[in-house]
């Protein structure tokens, strides 16, 4: 972590956003920028489209991935930009926007020359996305002697596993773009999960509105160009209306 971090600036900015109440076309919400991920980047882009069209602003800030949902949780920030609904159970202040942004597959790639045949459970060595809590829930169930590697972003997290640091990486709604060069990889995708934009608590009055937009976006193609322009396909199952609760996983 930036050891500058928090900036004064940053707090300023969080706490503004924590002594307001419900958003209104003078207020500004401010969220965690997107991680360099085709879904993330997509999640962003869809979003301020929506806030646009409800007249509300919004600011997208840089937050360490592994902060940004305690942050969120406080209020500090106003809600997280797309997370699996299982992180309400541990951040209980997030409340669901019912509209499924994407579809995350967990994605684990494996160095068949250093551990073949290795399964997640077998292998010797591993990286992940710091703060992603799809896999930190799954790798709290490995064996203790796993050596399990966090990192702040997918860039990081591939250029490890590329250089044959480690014998393993997994992945959230991300996969390479390329095979790896020097060594068989082989990729398994091992669950797959919806991601919802998130809110606190304070804006849920906003929630079927902002969903209500997100439905009209995918009605008039907006939400399809921009899944173009990403690369990110459309998740296997939406909600049928901006009135039916978020679910938290499909088969």
């Amino acid at each position: 972590m930036n050891s500058h971090w928090p900036r004064l600036g940053f707090i300023l900015c969080l706490f503004l956003s924590a002594t307001k109440v419900p958003a209104s076309a003078d207020q500004k919400l401010i969220f965690r920028t997107a991680l360099d991920t085709p879904a993330a980047q997509y999640s962003q882009a869809l979003l301020s489209e929506a806030y646009k069209a409800m007249g509300i602003q919004v600011e997208f800030i840089s937050v360490p991935f592994g902060r940004s949902l305690v942050e969120s949780n406080k209020g500090r920030l106003s809600g997280e930009l797309a997370r699996v609904l299982d992180v309400t159970q541990r951040y209980p202040n997030l409340l669901a926007v019912p509209y499924v942004l994407f579809d995350t597959n967990v994605n684990l790639y494996v160095n068949q020359t250093k551990c073949a045949g290795c399964s997640l459970s077998t292998v010797s060595s591993l990286v992940y996305v710091r703060g992603a809590l799809i896999l930190e829930n799954m790798l709290h169930a490995l064996p203790p002697d796993i050596q399990l590697i966090p990192v702040s972003d997918t860039a990081a997290a591939r250029q490890l596993y590329e250089q044959q640091k480690v014998d393993a990486v997994l992945f959230a709604a991300y996969q390479l773009s390329a095979a790896p060069q020097g060594f068989v990889s082989i990729m398994q995708t091992i669950k797959t999960v919806p991601d919802y934009h998130m809110l606190h608590k304070r804006y849920q009055s906003l929630l079927q509105a902002l969903a209500k937009t997100l439905f009209k976006l995918e009605a008039d193609g907006t939400a399809a160009r921009l899944r173009r322009q990403f690369g990110v396909p459309p998740p296997k199952h939406q909600l049928k209306s901006h009135l039916s609760l978020p679910v938290a996983e499909f088969n």
